[in-house]
C-alpha cells in the first residue's frame, strides 16, 4: 500500500490536516471533502485511480480526523468553514480546481462554490443537499441535530453503534470488509465534543439554505446518489433541474456511494473530469 504523508496547515488559528497526493500541473486538482464523522482516510481507496487524471487532495474538515477540534459551535458555522477552505486553497495555490463533497462535505462544498465560483472549474456532489428552505422543517431538523449532539456527548459509543446500523448506510452491494473496517475505525477515533459542536454549528437544520441560489452555478456539476437512498434520489432529481449545467448519476449503492460501489463511482468521476478538462 502507498504510504501517504499528512501535512498540517495553520488556517485561522486551527491546524488543518491534508494530503496532496500528487502535483502534476498538466491535470486538474480535485479537493475532496468527507462527511460527518469521516476523515480524509475514507477516500484513500480511490486515490490510486484518481491520480491517473487529476491531483487528489484530501482534507480533514474542522473537528474531524487530525484537524483541530474546537468545541464552540459558532466556530463551525458555514461562513467560518468556508473561509477556512478558501484560505487552504489559497495557501496551496492549486488551480484549476474541481470541488468534491460527500454529504456534510457536499453541503460545505456547495456553499463554498456558490460564494466563490471563480475559484472552481466544476463540482461533484455525492449524497448532498442544498439545505432546508422550509422554516418549520428546518426547525424540526435542528431539534433532531441537537438531540443527536446530546447523545454523542452523553455516550458516544452507544450513539455510534446505532448510527452505523441506520438504514441510510445499508448497501445493496457487498462492501469490501477492509474498507468497512477503515470506516468504522475512522468513526470510532473521533472526538465526541467536537462532533457535537459540528452538529450544533453546521447541521442541516442550522446551516443557511442555498436552494434559491443554485441557478447562479452555471459551471459543470455532477450529482451522485445511491439507488437505495430514496431520500437523496428525490433530492437530486430536484437539484438536477435547478442547476443550468448538471448531470445526475444514480449508482447501485446506499448513501455512501464511495464506500458501497467505488468502481462505478470512479467511472463517473473519470468521465466528468475528462469532459470538462
Amino acid at each position: 500500500m502507498e504510504i501517504l504523508l499528512m501535512e498540517v496547515l495553520e488556517i485561522n488559528n486551527t491546524g488543518y490536516a491534508y494530503e496532496l497526493h500528487q502535483q502534476d500541473d498538466n491535470i486538474p486538482y480535485l479537493l475532496m471533502l468527507h462527511g460527518f464523522m469521516g476523515s480524509r482516510l475514507v477516500f484513500e481507496h480511490l486515490i490510486g485511480e484518481l491520480k491517473r487524471y487529476c491531483n487528489p487532495i484530501t482534507v480533514d474538515l474542522l473537528g474531524h480526523g487530525d484537524t483541530g477540534k474546537p468545541t464552540n459551535p459558532n466556530r463551525y458555522r458555514e461562513e467560518q468553514q468556508m473561509a477556512d477552505l478558501l484560505a487552504l486553497i489559497d495557501k496551496l495555490a492549486i488551480s484549476p480546481l474541481i470541488l468534491y463533497g460527500y454529504s456534510m462535505g457536499g453541503r460545505l462544498a456547495l456553499q463554498t462554490a456558490l460564494s466563490s465560483p471563480d475559484r472552481f472549474n466544476g463540482m461533484i456532489l455525492e449524497s448532498a443537499n442544498c439545505g432546508i428552505s422550509n422554516k418549520k422543517e428546518r426547525s424540526k431538523r435542528r431539534k433532531i441535530d441537537m438531540e443527536r449532539a446530546k447523545k454523542i456527548e452523553h455516550n458516544f459509543n452507544s450513539f455510534l453503534a446505532k448510527w452505523q446500523k441506520l438504514d441510510l448506510f445499508q448497501s445493496p452491494t457487498v462492501v469490501d470488509s477492509d474498507l468497512q473496517e477503515t470506516y468504522h475505525h475512522v468513526q470510532a477515533k473521533q472526538y465526541p465534543s467536537a462532533l457535537a459542536a459540528s452538529l450544533k454549528g453546521f447541521g442541516t437544520g442550522t446551516m443557511t439554505p442555498v436552494c434559491d441560489k443554485l441557478q447562479q452555478w452555471d459551471k459543470p456539476i455532477l450529482l451522485l446518489a445511491g439507488t437505495e437512498d430514496e431520500k437523496y434520489q428525490q433530492i437530486n432529481n430536484h437539484l438536477v433541474e435547478q442547476f443550468p449545467n448538471a448531470t445526475f448519476s444514480s449508482i447501485e449503492a446506499g448513501h455512501r456511494v464511495h464506500l458501497d460501489n467505488p468502481s462505478m463511482l470512479l467511472k463517473k468521476i473519470t468521465h466528468f473530469i475528462n469532459r470538462i478538462n
